[in-house]
């Protein structure tokens, strides 16, 4: 991943997402070494924060592919209704009750839930964003991001703990991606949950479904409706999948943002 910043204002920060919880560390990965590490609270995401007086920078990472995050995330932290999950929405909770009758455990109710998000919504209009579980409903025609909102919605709302997984896929056409978890409390591990892939079957080369993704990714982040903290600021983002950056004026008032920034993968 290459990020390359110019015309900068007189303050920058940065948050580099990094790859959650594997060997290895932030010195090897990144080429720049003047950061420190930063926790989200909410969830335990680490990022690499950089405080920049500069006008330009170039950040270049070397991440390692990894398959899923530790297991040690506790399960009742992954079952709030938010903005951008609305598990607790009356809409969402009637087709979830009506897809999971008769289902006597976790794993079917979940199976119920997926295939129905799998034949409902349709893969198209990807944003640098995150579609929240009721756009998903409304639009159906949504990316990776609404499929993996609408299952986990779904799946809360039917009392199954479960959570947004946001990173890179390797061999995806966008190189960005999204996909969900859920906790099989019988085993105590997280179950990956691949929607949009199972959707596109063969137009994809990523090869994921239910209960199995790929393991040509990095996890960057779990959970979403984030908040971000450096020095003397907090920012809020929807997930955490690529850095994101905030460069302020004299004056403290933001002139360049993520939404307008370019990065690449190689």
């Amino acid at each position: 991943m290459n990020l390359d910043l110019f015309d900068l204002g007189d303050k920058t920060h940065i948050w580099f997402p990094l790859p959650q919880r594997i060997s290895g560390g932030p010195k090897e990965w990144l080429s720049q070494s003047d950061f420190r590490i930063v926790t989200n609270k909410k969830f335990g995401n680490q990022s690499a924060y950089f405080l920049i007086n500069q006008p330009k920078l170039i950040i270049s990472a070397i991440f390692p592919l990894l398959n899923n995050r530790e297991n040690r995330d506790n399960p009742e932290i992954f079952m709030r209704s938010n903005s951008l999950v609305q598990s607790g929405l009356p809409a969402i909770k009637k087709i979830a009750r009506s897809l999971v009758v008769g289902e006597t455990n976790d794993n079917g109710k979940a199976k119920k839930c997926f295939d129905w998000v799998v034949g409902y919504l349709e893969y198209a209009n990807p944003i640098r964003g995150l579609y929240s579980s009721v756009q998903a409903l409304t639009d159906r025609k949504v990316d990776c991001g609404g499929f993996t909102t609408l299952f986990t919605a779904l799946l809360r709302a039917s009392n199954i703990p479960s959570r947004c997984v946001f990173g890179w896929a390797v061999e995806s056409k966008f190189g960005y991606h999204a996909w969900v978890e859920f906790f099989d409390v019988k085993k105590g591990l997280w179950i990956p949950c691949d929607p949009s892939v199972a959707h596109l079957g063969k137009r994809t080369k990523l090869d994921a479904g239910f209960g199995f993704i790929n393991d040509s990714r990095v996890i960057f982040s779990v959970g979403e409706d984030l908040d971000l903290v450096g020095d003397n600021i907090e920012w809020n983002v929807p997930l955490l999948q690529s850095p994101v950056v905030v460069s302020l004026d004299k004056n403290g008032i933001p002139t360049r943002f993520s939404e307008k920034l370019k990065w690449s993968v190689g």
